[in-house]
């Protein structure tokens, strides 16, 4: 089975119709590389908790966050679902390096968004080639999805033009690895996002935190301790800051999702080639009616995940026009529908899924987090709901 799959081309193609050939030529490419590349170093980097940066550094090379964004930032000036598609090719390789590139594709846009001219040609180019890496400071040890409870305080003093930042981030990936981070603060005039260099004096990170799944991202405490930087470093408008954030987390809850549906599917295929091995009872797994019914319900939810992310993928794309909701959907359906395939996946395997050999549950593991990360399933309902009874 090739890693790029046709349910993949078939969306693809019926998105784009004049440019099929081309995209999934593109994208086929693209599967084979990371195969060969960036598959065999998974269950590594799962096991050591090493941060995958030979894995990053190869994909960022291949042409991966540049994808969407036009040519004068370096861009490659493709369609959204494209850069979708391809994550969900990394998740489904390896989930350690995806988050990763994840969240660091959500400051590439949110900085897209919300950043002005200079910005864009200052940062951009370095960001979305990988040069350079970002991370996304939002969340507190008090303030996780209750995001308008965050502490950190950032104050412009006006004597030298500069913001100064106090406070503290909890649960950051890239923390320790990243250039820059896109840091939220509240200001006397509400919120603000905040670009801050890592070699900012007075800003630290704390020791990596140890985790059940997703063990090769880095997850870290960021502390700011009189953290100066200069005007300019404010994103958009000060005030704004925390409808940048909602609408920032919108654009990696569809990255989320179609990440979710990559650990689906590596989950699937094992499954699938392990039931046509296995025999029991004088016959192979795969034989068995309840093991196809399983494997035919595994499929089915895989394939509606995926066509609802590429949808809210290619709504993002059209400019101006709202997703947000397909994004929340995208993102409920995807996560939970990760979970529940990979549990079906280690229970097919019986025994040898739970062991470390087998590697299977390494995709449970990274897909509980999908459930949490970016905003939890609950408020994924909340969001999904409040629109339901306007």
């Amino acid at each position: 089975m090739p890693f790029y799959i046709e349910p993949q081309s078939k969306i693809i193609a019926q998105f784009f119709p004049d440019q099929a050939g081309e995209y999934n030529q593109i994208l086929e490419s693209f599967g084979e590389f990371v195969e060969k590349e960036i598959l065999p170093t998974a269950k590594t980097i799962d096991k050591q908790g090493t941060f995958p940066k030979e894995n990053m550094d190869k994909i960022f090379k291949q042409g991966f966050t540049n994808i969407p964004y036009p040519e004068n930032l370096e861009g490659l000036g493709l369609p959204y679902p494209i850069y979708v598609a391809c994550m969900e090719l990394v998740g489904k390789a390896c989930a350690s390096t995806a988050i990763s590139l994840a969240i660091h594709g959500t400051v590439c846009d949110g900085l897209y968004q919300f950043g002005n001219k200079a910005q864009h040609e200052r940062y951009l180019p370095d960001l979305i080639t990988g040069r350079k890496l970002a991370a996304f400071g939002l969340t507190e040890a008090g303030a996780g999805s209750d995001a308008r409870s965050m502490a950190t305080k950032a104050e412009f003093d006006t004597s030298k033009g500069n913001w100064i930042i106090n406070g503290s981030k909890m649960y950051i990936t890239n923390a320790s690895k990243a250039d820059v981070y896109y840091v939220f603060a509240r200001t006397a005039k509400g919120y603000a996002a905040i670009l801050v260099p890592s070699d900012t004096h007075g800003f630290s990170h704390g020791a990596n935190i140890t985790k059940m799944g997703l063990r090769g991202s880095t997850l870290m405490e960021l502390t700011f301790d009189n953290v100066s930087v200069p005007k300019e470093n404010l994103v958009g408008i000060d005030g704004e800051g925390f409808e940048y954030a909602k609408k920032m987390l919108f654009g990696g809850r569809i990255t989320i999702a179609a990440l979710s549906v990559g650990i689906a599917q590596a989950a699937l295929e094992k499954t699938i080639a392990y039931a046509k091995e296995r025999e029991a009872f004088g016959k192979h797994l795969s034989d068995f009616e309840i093991t196809r019914a399983k494997v035919a319900d595994m499929m089915t939810e895989i394939n509606a995940a995926r066509l609802m992310t590429y949808y809210a993928a290619l709504i993002k794309g059209r400019k101006h026009q709202d997703y947000g909701i397909e994004a929340c959907e995208a993102k409920l359906y995807a996560t939970e529908m990760a979970l529940r395939v990979c549990n079906q996946a280690i229970q097919i395997h019986g025994g040898y899924g739970y062991t470390d050999d087998a590697d299977v549950h390494r995709h449970w593991r990274d897909a509980k987090l999908m459930t949490i990360g970016e905003g939890t399933s609950e408020i994924m309902q909340i969001i999904i709901a409040q629109k339901a009874f306007e």
